[in-house]
């Protein structure tokens, strides 16, 4: 098993998802330097597509698909053309589906009207996850938490734990830090360890006042992207579910 703790600072996400405020238009930019990131998450009510493309690499300026240019999602018989969404940093492609069941197909389709290709990417959703603990209680800093799922055997897959807490400062401020770990899918169950958590450290923490904690288990597979895309693109499914919230007191 695999951990790692992080801090939720501005710095520590954009140098996790490389992104880039710098962008360039698709109709100047060959196919074969196009990297991709395709992402389907789905939380047992509707599965959200996300299609980024970048310049070369991860860290490469966003591109903007022009006139005659257009990325689109199918599973089954269904069709939606993706829409663009720029926010702080970032610009992707987005659309919503309602089918979320195991082995779902999802295909994404580039469009290049200038150099007459389409690229195809395919994934199949892995099944749904259902979380049986932790719930709604409170639990003291160095308390083991038992965190229990409806087990899987997916081929293909990984499943991941993230666990975030919200805790208070002196200065009635707000600090998100977490925890993530990789999980044997086939047990069932896996320790939380709170007292192997460095971020309840904080010497500016307001001990009188409890954390929000939250589990998230995300079931992840990965799929087959056109080969014509930029070496490291990747699609990937993920089937995702939140805990309920508990908390964390720190006395």
């Amino acid at each position: 098993m695999r951990s790692k703790y992080y801090i939720a600072s501005l710095l520590s996400i954009l140098a996790v998802s490389g992104c880039s405020s710098e962008s360039t238009t698709s109709n100047v930019v060959k196919t074969e330097g196009i990297w991709t990131e395709i992402r389907i998450t789905a939380n047992g009510e509707r599965a959200r597509v996300v299609s980024e493309f970048n310049l070369n690499s991860s860290t490469g300026a966003n591109i903007i698909l022009t006139t005659g240019d257009k990325v689109q999602a199918t599973v089954g018989s269904e069709t939606k053309q993706l829409t663009m969404d720029e926010d702080f940093l970032d610009i992707d492609y987005q659309g919503y589906f309602s089918q979320t069941a195991k082995d779902t197909k999802f295909k994404l389709e580039l469009f290049r009207e200038s150099e007459n290709e389409t690229l195809v990417s395919e994934v199949k959703l892995p099944t749904p996850v259902t979380i049986y603990s932790p719930v709604s209680s409170s639990f003291k800093r160095n308390s083991d938490i038992l965190v229990e799922w409806q087990p899987a055997s997916d081929e293909g897959t990984q499943l991941v734990l993230q666990f975030t807490a919200s805790c208070t400062t002196n200065t009635d401020g707000m600090t998100t830090f977490g925890h993530s770990a990789e999980m044997d899918d086939k047990q069932g169950q896996y320790t939380l360890l709170l007292s192997e958590i460095e971020g309840f450290d904080d010497t500016t923490f307001d001990k009188s006042k409890p954390c929000e904690s939250r589990v998230t288990i995300s079931r992840i597979r990965t799929g087959n992207t056109d080969s014509r895309f930029k070496s490291g693109s990747s699609i990937k499914a993920i089937q995702e579910k939140e805990s309920e919230e508990f908390e964390i007191t720190l006395n």
